[in-house]
């Protein structure tokens, strides 16, 4: 649509619309009224030139859109909708073509307070249901920034995962390989496992592509309940071992195979062997017995020299009253004492004289003082090797059918919890898992090597025991704020604590402690240790080197301090002396020595009051200690401030000192006092090594980046690349033919110093016998547009 010609800048500056004036090559905002500053939560104008925009932002899209469609003398009215500023509502503007002050094409944009009431109250409602709906859900760019997430994902995320789609899931390229995908579907859906500050959760992620739209809906649902219980179903079922044939060494009773019951009485044995002592059963943790004795398979433990233990399955599988029965079954001992390998069907005897037809499954399993051999009993009827079952099941669940049970022993679980137990064990941090009372439960090799202790020596025990007393406290409190309500119970951030060790003495660790979700496992909490005692040592080292160097700093800048007090006061009484010796204020000095040697202490007094200026103001820059009042500064009165006090100097030199600067050339943001200081450096060191006829030129450009550039080019001796690096050297000369003039080392590394404090760029470039350029870049943050 066409409208009014543009209005002027003057006349927006009071109005009480917002209205600024957008920069789209740039994309950023060069002009605004005070309705506009206020609107973008500023406070000046140069609150916002420095203000970044994000180009995924809808209102700055909607900008850079109509930057490169509208043409001029056209107005577009749209609703701008800018979320980054906490906006609820879009607002309603006038957009039409406007120059800028280097005659670019820019954009200027004038609020009009009239909203479609409809569309607006219709965008309000879709945005209230789409905060209340159950599932986390968002709005993702296709750049994969999380645009805008609903109360639940808000709850669910914690604020470092709200920024895109690669914080989320803690893995850009799985963040990259869902976009690509979007992309190519549009609708995707899959499964990740997140972690939250409550711990790992399963996520099925359901991403769909809106019509019409640069975004994307995210839904986020937590399947992790859901998994788990499919899981325990599909792996734990309820299942009855069946009982073995039992046939007694007289082949003559055959009936005895159907027997339901105990083993019928013992015949007279095949063999005699000698009597042998009676063996006890070894001690075993509490953890280890009882676990293995929760299993509804018979398992035999043996190592070399016979069996270690039999758990009630197997006592009643091969008809033993007790445990301790069965280590005493000599042929038992001798069957499994020296067997290393699985068993196929085969008739194994007892003692009792009963013979059974069995399979045993042999895997290795950790032990005390080396690893020992397990063997699971199997009646050889069953082909499928069978499951273990790590807990009973509840007795309200049904037993699984057949097929079900043979699915599930695919995959025995001895040989996984030694895979995963093996996974844990390769840590270098130590993994512990605590009861509901933090005794110990389980202890990785990770954690045996932090503290000395193998598990058996600390299964059951407290882990506070492991702890220091000046740290138990810490322990305490961490727990507390875990089980608490408030937030320390999600941001678990982890504490550090001094261990005891088993060898002696302490070490420092950071401890991390989550709660274990599974709802069956003895283990109530996770502690993950990792020994810090190499960080300590660096943080105190860093430490220790950082009060050293503020310290000299600190003595260079009192003594610079003291120095130039101490110097000044005897040097400001040396030059007015001699300045009133020099201009003959008492009387004419005969002797033309004598008005010489006056003349010399004067230009000396001159230079070493300079040298101390400046070295004053390089230790201040090199402290961060320097004071800059960035104000407007006009870089065009800057130069001709310096080219005036400089013009009989150059003058003298036969050197033409030319200005070239534009007309419309913007203002920067900067400190006069030190820019006047640059100028000064730069042209006296520009005319000191000029030759008599040669000329030194200032000129400005205002890049199409918008950075603007001031340069001071002269045509003097130059220098090579080896002597500009010396030039740039503090208290460095440069001496060549050509170079005799007197300077104290500091123009060129104090000029640089001052540049880059104004948050400009400083670079030289110089060739010898062609002269030498200086340039200065402000970046497009500090140059002011009118």
């Amino acid at each position: 649509m066409t409208g009014a010609p543009s209005p002027t800048l003057e006349h927006l500056r009071e109005a009480a619309e917002a209205a600024w004036l957008w920069d789209g090559q740039r994309s950023r905002i060069v002009w605004a009224n005070q309705a506009a500053i206020a609107y973008f939560g500023g406070q000046s104008l140069f609150d916002l030139i420095d203000r970044p925009f994000d180009m995924q932002e809808p209102g700055v899209e909607q900008l850079a859109g109509l930057w490169h469609s509208l043409r001029q003398g056209e107005v577009q009215l749209c609703l701008l909708h800018f979320p980054s500023l906490g906006a609820q509502a879009p607002l309603t503007c006038k957009c039409t073509v406007h120059a800028l002050t280097d005659g670019r094409a820019g954009l200027l944009v004038t609020a009009t307070g009239t909203v479609a009431a409809e569309a607006d109250a219709l965008q309000t409602d879709l945005a209230g249901a789409f905060d209340l709906l159950p599932t986390p859900a968002a709005l993702i760019g296709t750049n994969g920034g999380l645009r805008h997430l609903n109360k639940a994902a808000l709850q669910l995320l914690v604020p470092a995962q709200r920024g895109n789609l690669g914080a989320l899931l803690g893995d850009d390229a799985s963040a990259q390989d869902i976009l690509t995908r979007l992309d190519q579907a549009g609708t995707i859906s899959l499964i990740r496992s997140v972690a939250f500050a409550i711990g790992h959760r399963d996520l099925r992620i359901t991403a769909r592509k809106l019509t019409g739209s640069n975004h994307a809906l995210l839904l986020l649902d937590d399947i992790t309940e859901r998994r788990a219980l499919e899981t325990q179903l599909a792996v734990n079922p309820v299942r009855t071992v069946p009982r073995p044939a039992i046939a007694p060494a007289d082949a003559d009773a055959p009936d005895r195979a159907s027997q339901e019951t105990a083993v019928s009485p013992k015949p007279e044995p095949a063999t005699k062997t000698a009597p042998q002592p009676r063996r006890k059963l070894s001690h075993i943790p509490d953890i280890v017995r009882n676990h293995i004795d929760r299993l509804p398979e018979p398992v035999l433990i043996a190592k070399e020299g016979g069996l270690l233990y039999a758990n009630p399955a197997a006592c009643q599988l091969l008809g033993h009253a007790s445990a301790e029965d069965a280590l005493n079954d000599q042929l038992l001992n001798e069957r499994f004492g020296t067997l290393d390998k699985t068993l196929p069907a085969t008739d194994i005897k007892v003692s009792s004289g009963a013979s059974i037809r069995l399979i045993a499954h042999m895997s290795l399993l950790p032990w005390l003082n080396g690893p020992a051999r397990q063997f699971l009993l199997e009646p050889a009827a069953a082909q499928a090797p069978p499951a273990r079952v790590r807990e009973s099941a509840p007795e309200s669940v049904i037993a699984a059918p057949p097929q079900e049970v043979a699915s599930s022993a695919e995959a025995p679980l001895p040989e996984a919890d030694q895979e995963l137990r093996a996974i844990l064990d390769t840590a270098a941090d130590g993994i512990i898992t605590l009861d509901a009372q933090l005794r110990i439960h389980t202890f990785s090799a990770g954690a045996e090597a932090i503290f000395g202790y193998r598990i058996a020596e600390v299964a059951g025990k407290p882990f506070a025991d492991l702890i220091a007393a000046e740290s138990r406290k810490v322990l305490r409190e961490y727990l507390a704020a875990l089980q608490g309500p408030g937030l320390a119970s999600l941001f678990n951030d982890g504490r550090e604590v001094t261990a005891i060790v088993k060898q002696g003495g302490t070490v420092p660790l950071f401890l991390t402690l989550g709660k274990l979700q599974a709802v069956k496992s003895q283990a109530a909490f996770c502690a993950v240790v990792r020994d810090i005692t190499q960080w300590k040592k660096t943080e105190t080292e860093l430490r220790q080197a950082k009060e050293t160097a503020e310290a000299t700093s600190r003595q260079k800048s009192e003594f610079l301090a003291r120095i130039s007090h101490e110097l000044r006061t005897p040097l400001n009484a040396i030059m007015g002396f001699s300045e009133v010796m020099r201009l003959q204020r008492f009387g004419r000095i005969e002797n033309e020595k004598y008005r010489g040697y006056v003349n010399d202490i004067h230009a000396s007094g001159g230079h070493l009051l300079s040298l101390i200026n400046d070295l004053l103001d390089l230790s201040k820059v090199e402290a961060g200690k320097l004071e800059l009042n960035f104000t407007s500064v006009n870089l065009d009165d800057v130069t001709e401030h310096a080219m005036k006090m400089l013009q009989e100097q150059a003058t003298s030199a036969r050197v033409v000192l030319r200005k070239a600067l534009p007309p419309e050339l913007p203002n920067v943001v900067a400190d006069l006092r030190s820019m006047r200081q640059i100028m000064l450096n730069l042209l006296s060191n520009a005319v000191k090594f000029t030759d008599p006829g040669g000329q030194v030129i200032v000129s400005a450009q205002v890049t199409p980046a918008g950075e603007l550039k001031l340069r001071v080019k002269d045509t003097g001796i130059g220098m090579d690349a080896e002597q500009l690096r010396e030039a740039l050297e503090p208290f460095r000369r440069v001496t060549t033919e050509g170079r005799d003039a007197q300077g104290t080392g500091l123009g060129l590394p104090l000029t640089k110093a001052l540049a880059e404090a104004n948050r400009a760029q400083f670079s030289i470039s110089s060739e010898p016998r062609k002269g030498t350029l200086a340039e200065i870049t402000f970046p497009t943050t500090r140059v002011l547009a009118e």
